[in-house]
């Protein structure tokens, strides 16, 4: 028996390694896919790198080569810039199997997804670890982004100095830098920086800002040491020669003219018309002023003419003719550079430009002008008052129809309304049936025999058709008076009755009076200026304006008229003496009485206006009480 169960014994051993080599364990399948997908991976098949490794992970248990597959995925996700899927995959992984590279990936995937709290937890630790070179400059690009959403600017900084290093093109981390010192830190942290990133581009470059805002404030000499201690280094940055220009002017006994305001304006070209309309606002506050006052003057400079940019003119206003502020530009091509400009002069500029994001270059830019979120907010505050609650919109396909509607939906979805449709037409359109049947939820054509202006031109009026309820309560149309005058006819012609229509400040025109003013008897819309106010500042105004021009002013005219006396009056003020001076005024300006319902200004330099609300009443333009 003994050799016989011997003979078993070898035959089942036999065949079970027989069986171990011709079948593959499951570790060793798994193996493959890993190899394959990684293979997959670096040939640049990424999408079918994707495919291997996801079914891997779901059918194998949590191991390290899951982690391992787990990390190939969220790499590959990163690089196709699909963080929120990067992210799912590796917070799967468990902490004990997260290296350094896994932890970077996670992060900067948080951080692109706007977590930069949660970003930062995981960068943080990495700074010390042995990451490569592309693995550190991602580290500290993503701390970086994280560090200033988290309003950590001097934490910036130093992330902004660490990345240095490792990056082929140093310039825009400067200039990244640049603007943080420039205008973003207070004194204190600005000296710090000085101090801890001495010799070195960044601390001169803090050293320069010291210098700058010592001398806006009327301290040459404490600009001197700071630009001695500066040129004493032999660190170089990129801002050298804005150091020598500095130094220039800290050799000037006096350089700031007291009485003297810039003004950046079209006077010629095809723009010369408004640039016009503005000065005459400007003149007229002038002339007030000087009649009772120190004689303060405007110094014009005329962005039309080729050749010289906007930022060139700033500077010339503030090094030659050394004025407190500026006021301007009025287009929106030129008011960027200029305000980058003075903002780096640290000279106040107040400006009419609707360009976004105008004031946020920094805090001594400012604009009175009449936003498109002001006059949305405004609208919807009224009409959900009085209990309209479903609302839909006809805009033209233009720049200023889009971005009007993008603001109401989203400004009418914070504020709790609903939103039923939202229709567009063509900019030239003259035709408006069918974009008022898809309003109306119609698909049925309405034989017309005749048009609605030549049933007007035989006295017969608008028939009073039978057509169902709109099923919306008010509807906004964001353009101008022209265009108007031609949709409300066809509105209540095809049917738009028993509806609240919401218009913005282009309404606020005599055109729409006369026939076109019976149909819009239910029509509400704003305006930041209202000629026949019952205000004193406004009634003021008019009699001057008519007095002294011998015509109707318009809009620019009164904006105009508001900052020069605004500006006039804060450099009257015997506590003004400099430029920085004048910017905290502005700052704090409170309940200011103007023409155009500016009250004052708010953290990032927007006016703060309090709005007419209009509508046409016995065929006039009247405010609603």
């Amino acid at each position: 028996m003994r050799p016989i169960l011997s003979l078993v014994f070898v035959g089942t051993l036999t065949a079970v390694l027989l069986f171990s080599v011709s079948v593959p364990t499951a570790s060793a399948v798994e193996a493959t896919e890993l190899k394959q997908g990684r293979e997959l991976f670096e040939a640049g098949n990424l999408n079918q790198a994707l495919a291997v490794l996801r079914s891997f992970v779901q059918q194998s248990p949590d191991s390290v080569e899951t982690a391992h597959a787990s990390a190939l995925i969220g790499r590959i996700f990163s690089q196709q810039q699909n963080y929120t899927d990067a992210i799912l995959y590796l917070q799967r992984i468990p902490v004990i199997f997260r290296s350094p590279e896994i932890q970077l990936l996670l992060g900067n995937s948080l951080v692109k997804t706007g977590q930069f709290s949660e970003g930062l937890q995981q960068l943080q630790p990495l700074i010390d670890e042995p990451l490569n070179r592309a693995d550190k400059n991602t580290l500290y690009q993503a701390l970086t982004v994280a560090s200033i959403e988290q309003q950590q600017l001097l934490l910036t900084l130093f992330y902004l100095q660490q990345q240095l290093p490792f990056s082929l093109n140093p310039a825009p981390i400067l200039a990244q830098a640049h603007q943080i010192l420039q205008s973003r830190l207070n004194d204190t942290d600005l000296a710090e920086a000085a101090f801890m990133w001495q010799e070195t581009s960044i601390g001169q470059d803090a050293r320069l800002q010291l210098a700058r805002r010592a001398l806006v404030r009327q301290q040459p000499d404490l600009a001197k040491q700071h630009l001695q201690k500066l040129f004493a280094s032999p660190v170089t940055f990129p801002y050298w020669q804005e150091a020598q220009q500095l130094q220039q002017r800290t050799s000037l006994d006096s350089w700031l003219s007291r009485g003297s305001i810039g003004v950046l304006l079209p006077l010629s070209g095809r723009y010369a018309s408004y640039g016009e309309l503005v000065k005459k606002g400007l003149e007229l506050a002038l002339q007030e002023h000087n009649k009772t006052r120190l004689p303060a003057r405007f110094i014009y400079h005329d962005t039309a003419i080729e050749g010289v940019t906007s930022a060139q003119l700033v500077s010339s206003l503030t090094d030659d003719d050394k004025v407190m502020a500026v006021v301007g530009p009025l287009l929106g091509a030129m008011a960027g550079d200029a305000a980058r400009r003075a903002q780096r002069e640290m000279v106040p500029m107040v400006t009419l430009a609707q360009t976004e994001a105008l004031p946020e270059i920094g805090n001594f830019i400012f604009r009175d002008s009449l936003t498109v979120e002001q006059q949305v907010k405004q609208l919807i505050d009224y009409a959900l008052a009085n209990e309209h609650i479903s609302f839909s919109v006809l805009h033209p396909e233009n720049r200023l129809g889009e971005k009007m509607t993008e603001e109401f939906v989203t400004e009418l979805e914070r504020a709790g309304g609903e939103i039923v449709d939202v229709i567009s037409y063509p900019e030239d359109s003259t035709d408006f049936r069918k974009q008022i049947q898809q309003l109306l939820w119609e698909d049925r054509d309405v034989e017309i025999r005749r048009t609605v202006s030549e049933i007007e031109e035989e006295g017969e009026g608008v028939p009073e058709l039978e057509y169902p309820l709109a099923p919306f309560h008010a509807l906004f149309i964001p353009a101008y008076a022209d265009q108007i005058s031609q949709i409300a006819p066809q509105l209540k012609f095809y049917g738009v009755k028993d509806v609240t229509l919401l218009g913005i400040n282009g309404w606020n025109s005599p055109e729409l009076l006369g026939r076109t003013s019976r149909f819009l008897t239910d029509a509400v819309f704003v305006d930041t200026f209202y000629s026949d106010s019952d205000s004193p500042e406004v009634r003021r105004f008019m009699e001057l304006y008519r007095h002294t021009y011998k015509e109707e002013p318009t809009v620019l005219g009164a904006q105009a008229f508001d900052i020069a006396t605004l500006l006039l009056q804060t450099i009257d003020d015997p506590e003004v003496k400099n430029r920085d001076d004048v910017r905290r005024k502005l700052v704090d300006l409170n309940i200011y009485p103007g023409v155009t319902g500016t009250t004052g200004f708010d953290l990032f330099g927007e006016a703060i206006k309090q709005l007419y609300l209009l509508h046409i009443k016995n065929g006039r333009i009247v405010e609603i009480q």
